[in-house]
């Protein structure tokens, strides 16, 4: 793929998830967002075409066409947090999606227990800056000892 172009949109989104990536496309999606299914730690050739995407749209904004968003949405756990990281890699401008503690207080009742042992690994990432969009989440989750699938959205 050499020439692609993103158009008639400004918000580009990730969605890990298929069911909600369906359900997001079907009932939520609106008419400026790009939404993509990348179905959790995405292989290095879907690593090589989200960047394809983001220097086409940085390619756009440096010639003054438009101004583009990118969001990353995922489980509100240890590994929506990693795939999270990951994906910010390629996209540095990336911001969560529905990965805050608005939105997990919004799906309380879908919480799902946290064993010991993945509390611990989830307190470790509070020692590392590149979680830092998830500091404030993380110190809730460990405090309700709780965690969240991205499927209670749907």
């Amino acid at each position: 793929m050499q020439n692609l172009k993103v158009l008639n949109a400004n918000k580009i989104i990730f969605i890990e998830n298929k069911a909600n990536y369906i359900d997001y496309i079907q009932n939520k999606m609106q008419n400026n967002e790009f939404v993509i299914y990348h179905g959790g730690m995405y292989s290095p050739i879907k690593g090589k075409f989200f960047k394809k995407i983001y220097n086409s749209c940085k390619k756009c904004e440096s010639i003054n066409l438009q101004k583009f968003e990118f969001y990353h949405w995922s489980d509100i756990d240890l590994g929506g947090f990693n795939i999270f990281i990951r994906l910010k890699e390629l996209i540095p401008e990336l911001k969560p999606y529905l990965m805050d503690k608005q939105a997990f207080y919004n799906k309380q009742k879908y919480w799902q227990k946290m064993p010991t042992k993945y509390e611990s690994k989830l307190k470790e990432l509070l020692n590392d800056e590149k979680y830092t969009y998830f500091f404030e989440l993380i110190n809730e989750m460990l405090y309700t000892h709780c965690k969240l699938e991205q499927e209670a959205f749907i």
